[in-house]
């Protein structure tokens, strides 16, 4: 889904900048401490590696490839970390950066990569650690790293849980943002993104689109007569009715009040006019059942195809939505293409 995809990405942008600034002031101040403790490899390590924070940080808001520069980021921090963990001049709370790797990674790197790394990470660490602080006494060695492995996989854990819980709300609120409440239909906002995509495939590879624009006809009726609960349930028929005769790849959606629309990838006009024409022949045959008896429905229809009536969704939607009024023109309960008469009217207000 590119519109959580995006809300991801811009979530890791801003973690990657919080942290860039981080570790540019720590490298600086770190670098010093350690010039005065004669720790020279450590500083000029740190000295270093605060020139690429700042590098980064000038070119992160104009960088498209946002995964290449989190992997530059993170490989040097980590593996600074774990020579620092191992210099004989370090001190044991070296290790607190340690139990950072594990949120680090889930939020810029996301639930499966950031687990692995995580773990070969925090694993390196709790041997160097081990190999460094080891007394003599084997229990007392045990405990410690028993406890300092307990506590990062506990970091780990949470990190887990916390990212694919944040995951799963945003997922959530993209699809409830882009999904019609009523009928569950994808509605406009959804249109317009498959669009855009579809679009950008059709220019790459030169295959066809096309655009059904669809108007139940008599649909104010339907309300006045049977009031408003009939009309949302007809609206509800007429979407699980009308799905069942599309593909896959096909996307159907709610534009507003009975107007809906289906976008075609792959699809020819004239195979457009040809599904259009099966759902306008399957409503027809599937009345709603309702209290009072069954309702008959049927549907008006417009057809447009990209490039023959334009390049842009709003284009298309204009094209089809011309036919579709010249069809309720024209009687109703038909579909009208290009190739029929009645395309030069212009659209109803």
């Amino acid at each position: 889904m590119p519109g959580h995809h995006t809300q991801n990405e811009q979530h890791r942008r801003l973690v990657l900048k919080a942290l860039l600034w981080i570790t540019l002031g720590g490298g600086l101040f770190f670098s010093v401490i350690n010039l005065l403790h004669d720790n020279w490899l450590l500083a000029l390590l740190e000295i270093g590696y605060a020139g690429v924070s700042l590098y980064l940080l000038l070119i992160l808001d104009r960088t498209r490839n946002l995964q290449l520069l989190t992997a530059i980021y993170l490989l040097p921090f980590f593996s600074i970390m774990m020579v620092a963990l191992a210099q004989p001049h370090t001190s044991f709370a070296v290790f607190g950066w340690i139990q950072t790797i594990p949120i680090i990674c889930y939020m810029l790197l996301g639930l499966r990569l950031g687990m692995y790394v995580s773990l070969l990470f925090v694993g390196i660490g709790l041997f160097v650690f081990s190999r460094r602080f080891s007394s003599e006494q084997l229990l007392q060695n045990v405990e410690i790293i028993a406890n300092l492995g307990l506590a990062s996989l506990a970091v780990m854990v949470f990190a887990h849980i916390y990212e694919r819980s944040r995951i799963g709300n945003e997922k959530r609120l993209t699809e409830r943002a882009t999904t019609d409440a009523l009928t569950g239909l994808p509605n406009r906002v959804k249109l317009v993104e498959v669009f855009e995509r579809e679009r950008a495939h059709v220019l790459r590879n030169g295959t066809p689109l096309s655009l059904i624009f669809i108007d139940i006809d008599h649909f104010k009726q339907i309300n006045d007569q049977f009031g408003h609960d009939a009309g949302d349930r007809a609206l509800d028929h007429f979407a699980r009715v009308l799905a069942q005769r599309l593909r896959i790849n096909d996307l159907f959606c709610r534009l507003g009040g009975e107007e809906f629309a289906v976008l075609l990838p792959g699809s020819t006009v004239g195979q457009a006019r040809e599904i259009a024409e099966s759902l306008r022949l399957r409503l027809a045959t599937a009345p709603l059942e309702l209290a009072s008896g069954s309702l008959s429905m049927t549907l008006s229809a417009g057809v447009a195809s990209f490039g023959t009536d334009g390049h842009s969704l709003d284009e298309l939607m204009l094209a089809a939505d011309r036919r579709t009024y010249a069809a309720k023109r024209a009687g109703r309960n038909r579909v009208i293409s290009a190739e029929d008469a009645g395309d030069t009217q212009p659209a109803l207000s």
